[in-house]
């Protein structure tokens, strides 16, 4: 079964195309739409996705610092397959580019269905993604994506919160929490699909 990616108009309208934005409608009703809208907290970790050539694509993850953590590499030769490499240069991430996307992360997620990992609401308003058994969410607010824990009957944690600045950066706004629960590389893998503006199901 087909389902529209809700956030398949932000990344899209960030790439220079004249999709609607998903903020500019009425938002689709969600199980997740009480969820507090996150204060800024008062310590967060920032990462940006910069140098795109031309795109996500090809770039790399920056820190506050201009630290380099992550590059994103897709090999013209090898079209197909999108990896993502820590600042040693090790594999953390491969994206398999098809019909139905694969992704799988090193120690992390076996390889799977991107479609399985970041499955869509029934009411296509987020994403949930599993990782070791926990859940999290993906939810648009305003100008962001953001990720939440809980949802199975537990409150809901702000954890993280990625925002478009024109077309050449995007920005994740993390809590210490998230980095202690090992999120890092699932969430620059997660950000790099959703807004990579391809079908991801």
């Amino acid at each position: 079964m087909q389902h529209q990616n809700p956030f398949g108009s932000w990344a899209e309208a960030g790439q220079g195309h004249s999709s609607g934005s998903l903020w500019n409608s009425n938002p689709a009703p969600s199980v997740f739409g009480a969820l507090p809208y996150p204060l800024p907290p008062s310590k967060t970790i920032t990462y940006y996705f910069t140098g795109f050539k031309p795109d996500i694509f090809n770039c790399c993850v920056i820190g506050s610092q201009n630290q380099v953590y992550y590059q994103i590499v897709t090999d013209s030769n090898m079209p197909g397959y999108t990896v993502i490499k820590n600042a040693e240069g090790k594999n953390i991430s491969l994206i398999e580019w098809q019909a139905h996307p694969f992704v799988e992360i090193r120690g992390v997620l076996a390889k799977q269905n991107v479609m399985n990992w970041l499955r869509v609401s029934p009411d296509n308003s987020y994403r949930s993604m599993e990782i070791r058994g926990t859940r999290y969410i993906w939810a648009p607010r305003d100008k962001s994506i953001n990720l939440y824990s809980g949802g199975n009957g537990t409150p809901a944690m702000f954890l993280a919160k990625v925002t478009r600045s024109g077309n050449q950066t995007i920005t994740i706004e993390m809590i210490p929490d998230a980095i202690q629960l090992g999120l890092l590389d699932p969430i620059v893998t997660a950000t790099t699909l959703l807004l990579s503006g391809r079908n991801i199901d």
